[in-house]
């Protein structure tokens, strides 16, 4: 009976700790600010997104020679003036999230993807980067590591208002819940650096022309 009572107590011990340890876990995203405009910025961003057809594009930065390239050396992701820079974009179940695609030079699909980074005060997407495909991906072997969340490895494309023919591209990842991101022009460490945005943000350097190919 002792023994029975013993086990009872050291699993009933182990869900406290376990309930402990996700709440640290979970706590990153708080404190680097869940947005009280969230949902309604997340909404307004899918209402206006425009249905990418499936394709092969090219994603051109506003005034500029320069287009999203996949680095295969390393699998990083930067505007070049030259390089691999055709993409295929395919759609998620009829939705308007898309995800873009090229294989690199080992002939192995890479999708753009949203990274998430820590800081002192937290966790926060920081990043546009290249990882395995998965969402949308049949037959995907997982090499050792979790699935990816499908969310941050979708997009959604919106019209800019102030400049015909071009979009945003704002990550799928948080979309709802925290301050919308969309792929900049400016490079980080491993990729394209996020910067927040909304419907009516004006910012030229988070737009980007798609040419169908």
């Amino acid at each position: 009976m002792a023994g029975k009572s013993s086990s009872l107590f050291s699993f009933a011990t182990l869900m406290v700790v376990i309930a402990i340890c996700l709440s640290i876990i979970c706590s990153p995203v708080t404190a680097q600010g869940v947005s009280k405009t969230g949902k309604k910025d997340g909404n307004a961003l899918l209402s206006a997104a425009k249905k990418i057809p499936n394709g092969n594009y090219v994603f051109q930065a506003y005034n500029s020679k320069k287009t999203l390239t996949l680095i295969s050396t390393g699998n990083l992701l930067a505007p070049r003036t030259s390089g691999q820079n055709e993409w295929a974009v395919k759609q998620h179940s009829g939705s308007k999230y898309f995800t873009i695609r090229a294989n690199n030079k080992a002939g192995l699909p890479k999708c753009i993807s949203t990274r998430w980074s820590f800081a002192s005060s937290g966790g926060f997407p920081d990043a546009a980067v290249m990882w395995q495909c998965e969402v949308d991906t049949p037959n995907i072997k997982y090499y050792g590591y979790d699935p990816i969340y499908p969310p941050k490895q979708m997009w959604l494309a919106i019209p800019d208002s102030h400049h015909k023919g071009y979009y945003k591209i704002v990550s799928a990842s948080h979309l709802f819940d925290m301050t919308p991101n969309c792929i900049s022009v400016n490079t980080i460490s491993g990729g394209v650096k996020f910067t927040k945005c909304k419907i009516d943000t004006n910012n030229t350097k988070l737009l980007w022309k798609l040419t169908k190919q």
